[in-house]
């Protein structure tokens, strides 16, 4: 893996909304007034069982990650998907708030095998398209590279392998909440016109 993926998702990033208003008081209405979106982030620690699943070379990409699993088979995933149903609203004031930390299109990641320290429910990860690109798995890239990161959030829920050298992946998409955009439309057109052009995909086969 290269020595920058995943970097961001290993590090605590400082709310971009109190950045652009360094004199920030109450007057001013920020993401946390409009959800709760303090969810646990595992900071990568989730990702550690499944690098090899998601980076590896020695095999391809649709020999690690598989997408055609029922969901259903296992009750962690089951769970998770619950979860991601129930806190819909937050996880995509959540995901907004990821995209303008980093400025840049990414996804938000839930290990359904990893319990968070704090017990609240999944731990989150996020990973930007240039992370992404390191998997070559022609879905995750063009579900991150094509999406209006001010109308939705892309979320994975991953089940790895016992062995850790693949994982079963499912993918959802939830919506930001329309009162946090229309209250932050002037970060994020500031974030969206900043965005690169071209998102080209990067396969190891024809998929």
């Amino acid at each position: 893996m290269p020595s920058r993926t995943m970097a961001y998702a290993r590090a605590p990033a400082q709310d971009p909304l109190e950045a652009f208003y360094p004199g920030y008081s109450r007057k001013r209405t920020t993401i946390h007034d409009y959800a709760n979106i303090d969810f646990p982030e595992s900071y990568g620690k989730a990702l550690d069982p499944v690098e090899n699943a998601l980076f590896g070379r020695e095999r391809k990409a649709g020999e690690r990650i598989h997408w055609q699993f029922p969901h259903d088979k296992d009750e962690r995933v089951v769970q998770a998907l619950e979860w991601l149903h129930d806190n819909a609203h937050g996880v995509g004031a959540f995901g907004l708030n990821k995209f303008l930390q980093t400025r840049e299109r990414g996804a938000l990641f839930i290990n359904a095998s990893y319990d968070s320290p704090s017990g609240s429910g999944p731990a989150l990860d996020w990973l930007t398209y240039e992370d992404v690109v390191s998997t070559r798995d022609r879905l995750l890239q063009e579900s991150v590279g094509f999406y209006d990161p001010a109308m939705q959030v892309i979320v994975f829920v991953f089940l790895p392998s016992k062995s850790g050298n693949s994982l079963a992946m499912w993918r959802r998409k939830v919506a930001v909440p329309n009162s946090v955009r229309l209250a932050h439309l002037r970060e994020i057109d500031l974030a969206k016109a900043a965005l690169r052009k071209d998102y080209p995909v990067f396969i190891d086969e024809m998929q």
